[in-house]
């Protein structure tokens, strides 16, 4: 006979709560998203370690490619940041923009203290845009493009500030490229990256040659080297041409004729009339090349021949006493004696009156017959050289004049619209930004 086994009630109890506890420590309660062009997803179990870092979009996937598993929320930034170097997304000692996004026990302020923290100890500095809160309409978008609900939430900002903008043309950029059109107004189409007042596609790569370069630190202006360092941003606001600063926003003016409703005719925005036309009567038919001789039958203007001895010769036909050939003639014409003659050869008067009510074909306020059009941007940040520096290439460069150096061997891109990486040529097809 089979002896049973009898478990105390308290250790049953003891395995339950230490069953629950283990179960509870790795229930998922902090979900953490970064952007830059990589969207990664991490989620953390209450004491702070990685339960899963899922990889959002195609960038990612070379990101999240160590077992992060079971890691602290120190170790896993820090692995990622590497990765991001090793991959190329940052150089150290480089700039990297990111989008934070946290939900659960810990905080977006604690995370992206840790997140600055990780990235100082790789000297790289960072411009961290914090959203604190994604709506359900972020979340299927989020789906939809493969990115968080942070990025989607952060380009509804965008644009809801730039209209003609929309979330598919932001969906797959950058963070930095989403910062730039936040500020500018400029964007591309997919596919191209954002630079400026440029989009750029890399379309080919050649072997770079050798040849004579710039050294570090210096470039190449009308032929000689000269020190380069960059703008120093100002804290005053500019626009662009056409534009005036007003209330921090970048505004343009326009005054154009508003357009009149007619009840009757058609508009006529060079009088600023509504034109009718009103039939007079019927034309009068004429033969126009020598009226005073021309015989007019049937629409038809024929010219007469004299008769010799009272006949016509040649089976010409006498008509109001003259000689007429039938096969000879040309199509009669129409005028009026007052009026305007119209397609149906009937004469009209032209009746002017005034529209019943004004409109604005464009976007615009209505101010009596005139509309008022107004165009905003946001501005940008006034740029200008240190001192010593002069600008060039319309202040897009800061040199030192006096400071030259002599070039010395190194690769370079002989080809149009290329840039040097590594040993490659990257040459890329270049198109202007559209501006909203």
């Amino acid at each position: 006979m089979k002896k049973k086994i009898i478990i105390p009630i308290g250790i049953v109890a003891l395995f339950l709560v230490i069953g629950f506890i283990i179960f509870d420590n790795n229930k998922i309660v902090s979900t953490i998203t970064l952007d830059i062009n990589p969207s990664i997803e991490i989620n953390l179990t209450r004491n702070e370690k990685v339960k899963s870092v899922v990889a959002l979009n195609e960038d990612a996937k070379e990101i999240v490619n160590g077992n992060l598993k079971g890691k602290s929320i120190d170790d896993t930034l820090k692995q990622i940041t590497d990765n991001l170097i090793e991959k190329g997304y940052v150089a150290e000692e480089n700039f990297l923009e990111i989008i934070l996004y946290s939900e659960g026990d810990i905080s977006n302020k604690e995370l992206e203290t840790k997140l600055k923290e990780t990235l100082e100890k790789k000297k790289i500095d960072s411009n961290i845009t914090t959203i604190k809160k994604v709506s359900k309409e972020d979340e299927k978008l989020a789906k939809e493009y493969n990115v968080s609900p942070a990025k989607i939430a952060y380009i509804k900002t965008i644009v809801k500030e730039n209209e003609g903008i929309n979330v598919e043309d932001l969906a797959n950029k950058s963070v930095s490229e989403l910062n730039e059109t936040k500020i500018t107004g400029k964007y591309c189409k997919n596919g191209y990256t954002l630079e400026g007042d440029w989009c750029l596609k890399e379309i080919n790569r050649t072997q770079a040659l050798q040849g004579n370069v710039c050294p570090d630190g210096y470039t190449e202006h009308e032929g000689k080297c000269y020190e380069e360092v960059g703008a120093i941003e100002t804290n005053n606001y500019v626009c662009n041409d056409g534009f005036k600063l007003i209330n921090n926003n970048c505004v343009s003016e326009e005054i154009d004729d508003a357009r009149g409703k007619c009840d009757s005719g058609d508009y006529d925005p060079v009088s600023g009339y509504c034109i009718k036309k009103e039939l007079i009567g019927e034309a009068e038919e004429y033969c126009r090349l020598t009226p005073a001789t021309d015989i007019l039958m049937n629409h038809k203007c024929y010219g007469p021949k004299p008769t010799i001895n009272g006949s016509c010769l040649n089976g010409d036909r006498l008509i109001n006493g003259g000689c007429v050939d039938m096969s000879s003639y040309y199509e009669s014409d129409y005028r009026c004696k007052t009026g305007d003659l119209g397609n149906d050869n009937k004469c009209y008067k032209e009746v002017k009156t005034k529209p019943t009510s004004y409109y604005c074909e464009r976007d615009g306020i209505l101010n009596g017959t005139k509309c008022e059009v107004k165009h905003t941007q946001k501005p940008q940040k006034e740029r200008t050289c240190p001192s010593g520096y002069t600008p060039v290439d319309d202040g897009s460069r800061c040199l030192n004049l006096k400071k030259i150096a002599t070039k010395e061997s190194g690769l370079v891109c002989e080809g149009e619209n290329s840039r040097l990486k590594g040993n490659m040529c990257v040459i890329y097809e270049m198109i202007e930004a559209k501006f909203n």
